[in-house]
């Protein structure tokens, strides 16, 4: 009576991913994974024509795997299991690998994971983020300090794909340590290499330090700000073909409503130093903005902001009426939105000669209403400035307005020895590259 071999009688398996039939020996899958091992462990009967055995037995009762797991997926993974040449190093591409990753992971397959990740080392070389980011999604502790010792050591600056892939606080991070390291030339024609090169010496040092450079000539563009086209938020009366009134020198009453309280002031200051209020003002069939039929202002508007926009317009009479820098920061706000140049402009220049604000506010205000001498001087200070940039200008500035403030800070605080050895600072072109004589475990350590 004939038997069955204890280790070659293979009994197929039938999987369906998708809309693909998959016929494989069931022990490719229960001697790596300790999952299909407990599934897979209750005797299960052969696959018969007719499809009337157990899961698996047939064409018509296949295990059908998640939607998650494609016929792409699960095909990659079987090149690993059953390799068509045993005797050659399964090939497979960098997007294979990754899916052979995935499920690995799942079926917590040890060996084909460390398969996975030892083919991955070579195709993720020169793409540390991402390398990064596998790392942590996949648990692969061994690759997070290479992925950010290359990230900080190579000339490139930091950019989108980086901040893409990377966590905030990490690329931050990254970012302070690389602007630390800091090449060092002599300037003399002693310190050559035999190639003629100049000998460049790197030091990584606890902080950058502040930096004293005019950076003049480094174009900082404001952002421009979102435009106001409508101020008639409440236009339901039909304009007639009456007369055309002219804007500038038509005055008369104007009710505003504004959040839950009515004001009732001339036109005149609005039309007088506002283009929209002209525009506005001197459309055809222009209606009375009376107390039944208000000029309603959006809600974006406060009423703390318009009366101190108000207070400016129609002041007390005194000689030198004194507003507070929040009063000004008010006017500010309402000026450049509703195109008030010359008020935008005094407003600029009062909160400048009262020191308003931090950093941050000027920045953001610089960004919302257009301050083009503001956003420089934000701009130029936090290149400069010895504190790393950290979330809350991250938060502030567009993605390309930080990478700019980023490289820069990289470039500017290269030092040259001459002479001698005075320092001085300059802009150099890029970073170069930090060779691996420059020691990173320590600072690399905190965030690890």
């Amino acid at each position: 009576m004939p038997h069955n071999d204890i280790e070659y009688f293979v009994e197929p398996l039938i999987f369906r991913a998708e809309d693909t039939l998959f016929r494989i020996p069931r022990e490719y899958l229960s001697q790596e994974s300790p999952v299909f091992l407990d599934m897979l462990q209750l005797p299960q009967p052969t696959s018969s024509e007719g499809g009337n055995g157990g899961e698996g037995s047939g064409d018509a009762t296949p295990i059908v795997l998640p939607d998650t797991i494609t016929a792409n997926s699960f095909r990659a993974l079987l090149k690993v299991l059953c390799p068509r040449n045993p005797f050659n190093d399964t090939i497979l591409t960098m997007e294979e690998w990754l899916l052979v990753l995935e499920l690995s992971r799942m079926w917590d397959m040890n060996r084909v994971r460390t398969a996975a990740i030892k083919h991955l080392v070579e195709d993720l070389k020169d793409d540390p983020a991402y390398k990064w980011k596998l790392a942590k999604q996949y648990d692969i502790q061994d690759w997070i300090q290479p992925a950010l010792d290359r990230l900080i050591r190579r000339s490139e600056p930091l950019g989108i794909r980086e901040f893409q892939l990377l966590d905030q606080d990490t690329a931050l991070q990254a970012a302070a340590i690389r602007e630390s390291c800091y090449p060092i030339f002599r300037d003399t024609e002693d310190y050559y290499d035999v190639g003629g090169d100049k000998i460049v010496r790197w030091e990584l040092r606890p902080e950058r330090g502040q930096i004293n450079l005019d950076l003049g000539s480094v174009e900082f563009v404001c952002p421009i700000p979102p435009s106001h086209d409508s101020l008639d938020e409440n236009c339901t009366q039909a304009e007639s073909e009456s007369l055309r009134k002219n804007g500038q020198f038509f005055f008369e009453k104007v009710v505003f409503k504004v959040e839950d309280e009515l004001y009732k002031v001339p036109n005149r200051p609005f039309a007088r130093h506002s283009p929209a209020f002209r525009r506005l003002f001197s459309k055809p069939g222009f209606r009375k903005y009376d107390i039944q039929d208000p000029l309603v202002i959006g809600s974006s508007v406060t009423k703390a902001d318009f009366e101190a926009l108000l207070s400016f317009l129609f002041p007390e009479p005194v000689a030198n009426p004194e507003l507070s820098s929040d009063n000004w920061a008010s006017i500010l706000r309402l000026a450049a939105r509703w195109e008030m140049s010359q008020v935008k402009q005094l407003a600029v220049e009062r909160l400048e000669d009262s020191d308003f604000g931090t950093i941050s506010t000027k920045l953001r205000m610089a960004q919302d209403l257009g301050v083009q001498k503001w956003y420089s001087s934000a701009m130029q200070t936090l290149v400069t400035r010895q504190e790393p940039l950290g979330l809350a200008e991250c938060q502030l500035l567009s993605q390309d307005h930080l990478l700019q403030a980023l490289d820069l800070r990289e470039r500017v605080h290269s030092r040259s020895r001459y002479g001698y050895g005075g320092f001085y600072i300059h802009l150099r072109t890029n970073r170069g590259e930090v060779p691996a004589s420059v020691d990173l475990s320590s600072p690399l350590a905190s965030f690890i």
